[in-house]
This record gives C-alpha cells, sequence and structure tokens, in this order.
C-alpha cells in the first residue's frame, strides 16, 4: 500500500505533465498520504490515530528538532572553511525572497514526505532493521523515487545517480537518529529535510561575497559529509547496529514518552 501509492502517482504525475506547481506542491504529498493510508489499511481508525498521535507529538523533541534544523547547515559551513572560505566572508545579506523560498520549502518537501519516509516506512522498517540498514534501504528508496522528477540531471549517469544516493544516505542516517530520540515523531525529519534543501540558500545569504558555485547542496561536498556521517555512526555504533528496541508501528508507536533503549 505504502509504496503504491507514494511511487505511482508522483510517477504518472511526473512523466505525464510538465507542470511545475504540481510538481513541487502536489505529488510529493503522495508520500505523506500514502503513510496515513498504509497505517490505515493495516490497523483501521486505531493505526490510524497512533501514526498521528506518534509523528505528531511536540513533548520532548524540541531539542531534536533544533539539532536537526543545524545540522545541515554545520555540515555546508564546515565544506565552506575546508575550501578554504574565510570566516571574514561572514556577512549576512537577508531579504524577502530568501525568507519567501524558506517558508515554501517547508511544504514541498518536508510536510509532503516526511510522515511517510520517517514517519510509516522508517519504524515499519525497524521492526526487521537495524538503524542503519534502516537508514541506507530508505535512502535507495528516496533516491529512486526522484528519477522522473529530476531525470538525466541527476540520473543521467552511474556516477551522478551513486552520488544522489549518498547525499541521500547522509541525511537518512542522521533521521533515523533524530526521530527515534524524538520518540517517533516527525518534526525533527521535518527540521531536517526542509534545513537540509535550503543550506545552500542560507549560506549564500551568510556569505553573500563566496561564488555561488562553490556552496553545497546536491551532492557537493558529499566527501566532506560522508566522512562526518561516519564518524557520527562510530560514535553511536551501539544505536546503528541494534534493532532489538526498533520502535512499532501500531499500539507501542504511539506510546508517548520515546520507545528506544538509552544506548549502552
Amino acid at each position: 500500500m505504502f509504496f503504491a501509492v507514494a511511487f505511482a502517482v508522483p510517477w504518472l504525475g511526473w512523466s505525464l505533465l510538465d507542470h511545475a506547481a504540481l510538481s513541487l506542491w502536489l505529488f510529493p504529498l503522495f508520500v505523506s498520504l500514502a503513510g496515513f493510508a498504509a497505517a490505515w489499511a493495516e490497523g483501521g481508525r486505531a493505526g490510524l490515530a497512533a501514526l498521528c498521535r506518534r509523528t505528531l507529538r511536540l513533548r520532548g523533541t524540541l531539542r531534536w528538532i533544533l539539532a536537526a534544523a543545524l545540522i545541515p547547515p554545520a555540515l555546508g559551513a564546515g565544506y565552506l572553511l575546508i575550501q578554504g572560505i574565510p570566516l571574514n566572508a561572514l556577512r549576512p545579506a537577508f531579504d524577502i525572497g530568501l525568507a519567501t523560498t524558506l517558508a515554501a520549502a517547508i511544504v514541498t518537501g518536508p510536510l509532503a514526505e516526511e510522515f511517510g519516509w520517517r514517519g510509516y516506512l522508517q519504524p515499519a522498517l525497524l521492526q526487521r532493521l537495524s538503524p542503519l540498514a534502516t537508514a541506507l534501504l530508505i535512502a535507495a528508496a528516496w533516491s529512486l523515487w526522484h528519477v522522473p522528477l529530476f531525470g538525466a540531471a541527476v540520473f543521467g549517469s552511474v556516477e551522478s545517480s551513486l552520488r544522489y544516493v549518498g547525499y541521500l544516505a547522509v541525511w537518512s542516517v542522521f533521521l533515523v537518529y533524530l526521530v527515534e530520540r524524538g520518540g517517533g515523531s516527525v518534526w525533527p525529519a521535518v527540521a531536517l529535510h526542509w534545513a537540509a534543501n535550503v543550506h545552500a540558500n542560507v549560506l549564500g545569504a551568510l556569505f553573500p561575497s563566496v561564488d555561488g558555485s562553490l556552496l553545497p547542496g546536491g551532492s557537493k561536498g558529499l566527501g566532506t559529509y560522508l566522512i562526518v556521517t561516519a564518524a557520527f555512526v562510530a560514535v553511536h555504533w551501539r544505536f546503528f547496529a541494534h534493532r532489538d528496541a526498533a520502535m512499532p508501528v501500531a499500539a507501542e508507536a504511539a506510546a508517548p514518552g520515546p520507545t528506544r533503549q538509552a544506548e549502552r
């Protein structure tokens, strides 16, 4: 049910219709709708209610939401410093255009998708797989989902395809950790997805003198991002390697507190 709804409608829409507004605002919404539909199909009204209670919870999640919003710009800033951009190039220059972009970006990807990818699919996979395997599998599915949208611009060669999968794997690793630490709430995922989509724009506004071609985004800076992500996994290996405390999808997933055991 989940994959049928999440893939079929967007793929058909992107393949048959050349409409920018529908491509960005409507078709991605079917990933979140797929999560709700699958929860209903598996557990009826009670299953849907459990999904909503878990994913919409805010209590105890604020620090994870904040961390999620800071991770992409922090990685991007680190990449710029490695490229030799001096800190004295920091001259914030925000405008209404950037504010509009940041606001729109909350809806077009994060809210439209994350109730599906991290709200439904992630806990379903965590019942069977380790967090690391779950993150990588979702990254692969997430990448495949984008194929008709980006076409040859991203998936025109094996190298560019693998780089894009790697880029999404970086975010998936942090997302599985943050969402689990937030007790299954989807808001850390929304925050990180949003920050990942706009962090190049934010860095461009913070470093207006920097050539735009040097700003991270897409798979640019992937080497730096992968090194940081690998270090993060190594530090939290006990979390990423074990699945004994994976979050259930139905009744237990609706518990008010975090469900994954504290790291030993």
